[in-house]
């Protein structure tokens, strides 16, 4: 398949598969809360700035009087590259939001398509991986979180890098440090995603051989490769700023998720699937969507089990009496393997039962393993271990011989996912999938605790992101069993079986139509009023809701930013993950507003105008706030009048 072929695919099931999106592109969002408006507002904001203030652009007009308040959370300028023309034209930010992360979503298919590709798999099994990456639901459902779904450039960069290693063409290294760049400017996320990638890409290739050669990579990437990686250098240094001065460094607080999240997808085939299990509460205490998928896994699975080649398995391929015995023997041994591992279980649960009491293992809130009492896993100990002797006669039990055996079995299988694809890649992406697993899962086994502190790392919030690492190698061992099924397989069944492989992994990701909400970025008209005054100026917007509702309180906010967009000029709201002290006494002083300690903060910090929503005020409380705007009126000069909007200049107090 061309790629032109596989990006108008890709496009076409990205609408498919968030409608009815594509019906509401202007007015409605898939994200919601002030997290989409954050979004809305960051992507025109970007825009605004590529135009009037591009050198400057994380000087951004919110929490006046700090700087660089674009680097409180993800500035989106890799996004913005394409939500910025639809500003332009058009005048919808919504429109723009929406664009921005329909095409992330389609380029994160063509990107892995391209990747599958370049390390050596059929179109057919380029395509699954493709689908595999654009939508599998802990990708997927995060395309609505723009600052960690925006991640299509991690397959193009590592598609650069491969051919680079492979053939040592100094261009391939520019284009993976261009494309580096392109991430980071996208996705903070997805630059720190990358940069594991990259480097485990790179020690991996060392570790098979391929010489490290510090100076001729340095001269592959020459001047040239440097300039395009400076904007990643660039963007990285107000992040770094603004974490000197303010401190501002994630902590191990709350990191990891609920263990059910590993099993939960809101799509309609696993929602059937959860239902099965009702106990489990899987929907209900899941705290991430990070589910694959059966059918990805099972063409992993298969990349595993199958020999490249075409070559059928000894072990079960016969037919008659003699694949019956060697299929019971297969059962035999796996029985046999599961009691002894019964065995100790029980035995470790017993002795620990007997020396410390009754014992409850929970991980996260879940009870992985509950006793009361020491009897019970002796008895079980006992019962396991009385069936293994049964079957000693069919399955001896030699630990050494088997763990030759295992050992070999473990080569075996580094040769069937090193073969023949070039570089060992397959079995590379095989451990990418399981390093990005292992960064992602909770305590006690979780590998964040030991990397969190590292450069890059401490501005993500929650490792379980790292998922979306895993799920791109995934989808690459996924491809690669489809690519050693289709070995298997006639030459007429291999359209049949590839086509309708990507229509079930369309229909197991499929949780359309979306729950959208409605969205608009339109200013009141007293905002508006506001673009036409002398310029600059300061804004500050009232009422404010109690802090202790943080939804509420977030969600007015990221409204005050929206309605900066009007004017562009500084506001003294804002919204991200972390805030200045200087604001949580400020608007907790301007919860009074007015009154002389409010007007004397807004004062300091050289506010012009106070815009007051009447509309906004609980029922009852209007009155009393006009009354004690007409005792202040010595220092708020009421100036225009709109609708239920009110502004106010801000004069100085009298000495």
């Amino acid at each position: 398949m061309r790629t032109w072929r596989a990006a108008v695919l890709f496009a076409v099931l990205t609408l498919l598969l968030t409608w009815p999106l594509a019906r509401h592109p202007s007015s409605a969002t898939w994200s919601s809360g002030p997290d989409g408006d954050l979004f809305i507002w960051t992507l025109a904001w970007d825009a605004h700035a590529f135009v009037h203030q591009p050198l400057s652009i994380f000087d951004a007009n919110i929490y006046h009087p700090l700087r660089r308040t674009l680097a409180y959370s993800e500035n989106l300028i890799g996004s913005a590259l394409f939500a910025a023309p639809v500003i332009w034209l058009t005048g919808s930010p919504v429109l723009a939001l929406n664009a921005a992360a329909l095409v992330s979503c389609a380029l994160c298919g063509l990107g892995a398509f391209v990747l599958a590709r370049r390390v050596g798999l059929r179109a057919a099994g380029a395509v699954i991986a493709g689908l595999v990456f654009a939508f599998a639901p802990p990708r997927f459902f995060r395309t609505s979180q723009l600052h960690v779904g925006a991640v299509q450039w991690i397959p193009f960069a590592l598609a650069f890098l491969h051919a680079y290693l492979d053939k040592g063409r100094a261009r391939d290294l520019r284009l993976a440090a261009a494309c580096f760049s392109l991430q980071a400017l996208a996705s903070g996320h997805g630059a720190a995603f990358l940069f594991v990638a990259m480097t485990a890409l790179a020690v991996y290739r060392a570790v098979r051989g391929t010489a490290i050669d510090a100076a001729r990579r340095l001269r592959d990437l020459g001047v040239t490769g440097a300039l395009l990686l400076a904007p990643a250098v660039l963007v990285y240094l107000p992040y770094r700023a603004v974490q000197q001065e303010t401190g501002l460094r994630r902590s191990l607080e709350n990191w990891a998720v609920t263990p059910v999240s590993f099993l939960a997808s809101p799509t309609h085939a696993h929602a059937w699937l959860a239902s099965l299990a009702p106990g489990l509460r899987i929907l209900e205490d899941a705290s991430a969507y990070l589910f694959p998928g059966v059918l990805p896994l099972l063409l992993a699975a298969s990349a595993i089990v199958l020999r490249p080649g075409g070559a059928r398995r000894a072990m079960g391929g016969g037919r008659g009496p003699a694949g019956a015995r060697r299929a019971l023997a297969v059962l035999v041994r796996a029985a046999a393997y599961f009691l002894e591992a019964a065995v100790a279980a029980s035995l470790v649960l017993a002795v620990a039962v007997t020396l410390t009491g009754p014992l409850r293992l929970r991980a996260g809130g879940t009870v992985v393993v509950s006793a009361r009492s020491a009897l019970r896993p002796w008895l079980l100990a006992a019962a396991a271990a009385l069936a293994r002797a049964a079957l000693l006669g069919r399955v001896p039990f030699d630990p050494a011989s088997r763990w030759r055996r295992s050992a070999a079995g473990v080569r075996r299988l580094g040769l069937r996912l090193r073969t023949p694809e070039p570089s060992g890649s397959v079995f590379f992406y095989g451990l990418l999938m399981l390093l990005g697993l292992w960064l992602s899962i909770g305590p006690p086994l979780g590998l964040w605790p030991l990397v969190y502190w590292l450069p890059g790392m401490s501005f993500i919030r929650v490792p379980s992101r790292f998922t979306v690492l895993a799920v791109l190698g995934l989808a690459i061992v996924a491809g690669a069993g489809m690519d050693r099924l289709l070995a298997r397989v006639s030459s007429r069944r291999r359209t049949l079986l590839p086509a309708a492989v990507a229509v079930l992994l369309v229909a197991e990701s499929a949780a359309a139509p979306l729950s959208l909400v409605p969205a608009h970025a339109e200013a009141p008209l007293a905002d508006r009023w506001l673009a036409a005054r002398p310029r600059p100026f300061v804004v500050a917007e009232v009422p404010l809701p109690d802090p202790m509702d943080a939804s509420a309180f977030e969600r007015r906010q990221t409204m005050y930013m929206l309605h900066a967009m009007a004017h562009w000029q500084k506001t003294v709201h804002g919204y991200s993950g972390w805030r200045a002290p200087l604001h949580e006494r400020l608007y907790l002083a301007m919860r009074a507003f007015p009154d002389d300690a409010s007007l004397d903060a807004l004062s300091r910090l050289g506010v012009t105008y106070v815009v007051v929503h009447t509309e906004l005020y609980p029922p009852g409380e209007w009155p009393l706030v006009e009354e004690r705007l007409e005792r202040f009126g010595a220092r708020l000069q009421l100036e225009h009048v709109a609708g239920a909007g009110r502004v106010y200049a801000l004069r100085p107090a009298r000495p």
